[in-house]
């Protein structure tokens, strides 16, 4: 059984949230994160993670009309 765990990237916090996910599928693990990722105020980003392997990122749906999804986000 493969283990999936997600870590929060926050826009206040330099270390990131790590949680394992009950996923059994890279789909699963991606939608479990997305919901997680809804739960941190200052989320800005859920990366998941199988292993070594990175599955892929989640981020929150923008707020600002015509913005783009994979905008990188500057500080």
């Amino acid at each position: 059984m493969k283990t999936y765990f997600c870590f929060i990237e926050s826009d206040v916090l330099s270390t990131p949230h790590v949680e394992p996910l009950m996923a059994e599928t890279d789909v699963e693990a991606l939608e479990e994160a997305a919901a997680l990722l809804r739960t941190h105020a200052s989320g800005i980003a859920a990366h998941v993670l199988c292993g070594e392997e990175r599955i892929g990122t989640v981020r929150p749906a923008s707020t600002r009309p015509g913005s783009d999804p994979d905008e990188t986000i500057g500080v």
